[in-house]
């Protein structure tokens, strides 16, 4: 009988009947985290298996809640600034520009963009040819090899599990300051209040575009599951330039949507505080998450049939001024008797000193 042992890095995958449980159990191990790890790759998400599309059709670890895909009205929303920034850069009718979206859901987000391009063709077209490179890849291993595409304007709606916006923001400002390529995020709206969010937009233009306040981003998922509206609403996060001229970026903006657009136009910001001014986020801290759901709880009992019958539940700022019960009060409304400790240790002294006092007789 041979003796010879695997090498490292040898395929595992049938154990030898002579290996003990303890072995069995370690290699168990190596497979599991071989099976959520790819080479060169350092991202925090967890690899959800929950189907085939979600988790082994792709080259890097996947989210399930991640797949949710942008609505076609969020691109025809930021159209007109698309084409300002392309004519700025004086683009010639024959030279192509390149449209970079890293993040590959189910590759919707390239034919949605497509198709408001087209659809803007007759009224208002692009100043030159345009690709959309939106490929199934690894975003973070190309950004490390240095394998991403020279592209002209980045758009995308990052993954928000983990910390995929922070790293996004970072490279897409990194490429503006030293390309002077402009970024386009659709992320959640409270990322505007984040303390990363400050830092790493520091010395640039920034523009917030937000949905009217009738006609909020909803979005889709490839299974058809999650709530019938989103629990937060999204924003999309302008990255221009430390010099550009705002007020032609604007006029260029209200002119295209007051001329082409049926639905209402979009909210405009450009700061934090003029974002809170539109209505398009709350100026108050962000709540924890057993915080948010106990609001979420309370308006659904207020809420009465609707909120058990399994209606998505609202979002956090529609519930911001719901009265909480004080600590000091039962969900009944009768109140809860105090714990008072100086009262148990004065009990406990009188009972020692009585055990004491008879001791001694």
């Amino acid at each position: 009988m041979s003796s010879k042992q695997p090498k490292k890095g040898d395929a595992l995958d049938v154990p030898s009947p002579t290996n003990t449980n303890s072995n069995k159990r370690k290699q168990n191990k190596k497979r599991k985290r071989s099976a959520t790890k790819t080479a060169g790759d350092d991202h925090d998400t967890k690899s959800n298996n929950r189907t085939d599309w979600s988790s082994g059709s792709y080259p890097y670890p996947t989210d399930y809640n991640d797949h949710f895909e942008t609505p076609q009205r969020a691109y025809a929303d930021i159209y007109p600034l698309l084409r300002y920034c392309l004519q700025k850069d004086k683009k010639s009718n024959s030279e192509e520009a390149i449209i970079y979206d890293p993040y590959f859901c189910t590759g919707t987000a390239a034919t949605l963009m497509e198709q408001t391009f087209k659809s803007n063709k007759d009224k208002s077209p692009l100043p030159c040819p345009t690709r959309i490179h939106h490929k199934k890849a690894d975003f973070y291993v190309d950004v490390k090899q240095n394998k991403f595409p020279q592209y002209d304007i980045l758009v995308t709606n990052p993954p928000y599990s983990s910390n995929h916006k922070e790293r996004c923001l970072d490279f897409a400002v990194n490429q503006l300051k030293r390309n002077g390529r402009p970024f386009f995020l659709l992320m959640p709206n409270y990322v505007s209040t984040k303390e990363y969010w400050r830092k790493i937009t520091q010395n640039i233009q920034v523009v917030f575009i937000a949905p009217s306040t009738s006609h909020p981003y909803e979005y889709n998922h490839p299974e058809g599951t999650g709530h019938e509206k989103s629990p937060f609403e999204s924003v999309w996060f302008c990255g221009v330039s430390g010099n550009e001229d705002m007020k032609a970026l604007k006029d260029a903006f209200i002119k295209f949507h007051s001329k082409h657009t049926s639905t209402p136009i979009p909210r405009w910001a450009e700061s934090l505080q003029g974002l809170i001014q539109v209505g398009g986020v709350s100026g108050e801290k962000r709540k924890n998450p057993r915080q948010r759901k106990k609001m979420r709880l309370l308006a659904m009992q207020k809420s009465g049939a609707g909120g058990a019958a399994g209606g998505p539940p609202p979002s956090s700022a529609q519930v911001t001024n719901t009265a909480l019960p004080s600590s000091g009060q039962k969900k009944d409304g009768k109140p809860k008797k105090k714990f008072d400790r100086r009262k148990q240790n004065s009990a406990k002294k009188a009972k020692k000193k009585r055990l004491n006092s008879g001791n001694d007789m």
